[in-house]
């Protein structure tokens, strides 16, 4: 078998792994143990692809970001409803708490490989997400006076300097409430005039 897809291989079983366990028993209470275990490869093999599981994590989230963008690609209708239907999936789904979201900024910029890997990550999202902007521009969902990327790159910022704020702050609101406002001002901002 080549190297380079059994390393693949591995890391996918990791990944499927942690998602597995993540949403079994929660983000905190799963072990970098308990996921090399149930991927069939030693605590060190983890390491050899996550440098934590914070980075993992962080992997995820962009992984199933880019899987539900392009389901959307096929589906017929609006998009803008199902893009923030998306949004809220994703901070559901991976219930992230003030520490841990704090952790993953550092684990995210804490290295250069690590902040490599987020962009290639964000390129990647970025370039599903292109399609479908000019399709809600086309569809008179979205204003067509600013360009696809222009839109996406805003779309980073917003989620991003949410979940930036929101971790810093020492209120008790949910995420998912803040992303919601965030998103919902967002949205209306692009809306044609």
């Amino acid at each position: 078998m080549n190297r380079e897809l059994k390393k693949e291989q591995t890391r996918t079983r990791i990944k499927e792994a942690a998602l597995t366990l993540f949403s079994e028993q929660g983000y905190e209470l799963t072990t970098v143990e308990a996921i090399a275990k149930l991927a069939g490869v030693a605590k060190g093999t983890f390491f050899n692809y996550f440098s934590s599981k914070d980075e993992l994590i962080c992997d995820l989230q962009g992984i199933f970001a880019i899987k539900e963008v392009e389901k959307l690609k096929d589906t017929p209708g609006p998009l803008v409803p199902r893009l923030q239907l998306l949004i809220f999936e994703i901070v559901k789904r991976f219930e992230l708490n003030k520490p841990l979201t704090r952790a993953l900024f550092q684990a995210m910029l804490g290295s250069g490989s690590s902040l490599d890997a987020h962009n290639e990550l964000l390129d990647t999202l970025s370039e599903s997400l292109h399609p479908l902007i000019l399709q809600a521009q086309e569809n008179g969902e979205i204003r067509k006076d600013m360009p696809a990327e222009m839109l996406a790159q805003q779309a980073f910022q917003s989620y991003f300097g949410t979940l930036i704020i929101w971790a810093m702050e020492m209120d008790d609101e949910p995420l998912d409430t803040r992303m919601t406002m965030t998103f919902e001002l967002f949205f209306k901002g692009i809306a044609p005039q």
